[in-house]
């Protein structure tokens, strides 16, 4: 995705952090990641507000580098995680659907079979 195909996903107010994988010349994931905040140029917060949300943002992102040195910190985030998927439906790379259309900030899915509701 272009940067201008990000910026035109973000709504005005967002923080985005985004997760990029260093990859070898193979395309395989080498296991380091580069982590950066994504913030819109015409972002509407006031200062304080706009301060509050970058430095509660970075402190996300710190929390990479923070549990390469806490394992108990990891294990407690690994754990957190393990426990949240119990209750989410299995994804599978299949299960992606296709966007069909996007206006605004509503985007049309189809994922090509009937899901759980349909008729």
């Amino acid at each position: 995705m272009t940067t201008d195909k990000i910026y035109k996903a973000m709504n005005s107010e967002d923080f985005h952090i985004n997760i990029r994988p260093n990859l070898n010349k193979n395309g395989t994931w080498v296991g380091d990641v580069n982590v950066s905040i994504l913030i819109a140029e015409d972002n509407p917060l006031n200062d304080d507000d706009y301060a509050s949300l970058l430095h509660f943002t970075k402190m996300v992102c710190a929390s990479v580098p923070i549990m390469e040195m806490s394992p108990e910190l990891r294990q407690l985030a690994h754990d957190y995680v393990m426990e949240e998927e119990d209750n989410v439906i299995d994804f599978k790379p299949d299960d992606r659907g296709k966007v069909l259309d996007r206006k605004d900030n509503v985007v049309t899915i189809s994922f090509g079979t009937k899901t759980k509701g349909s008729a």
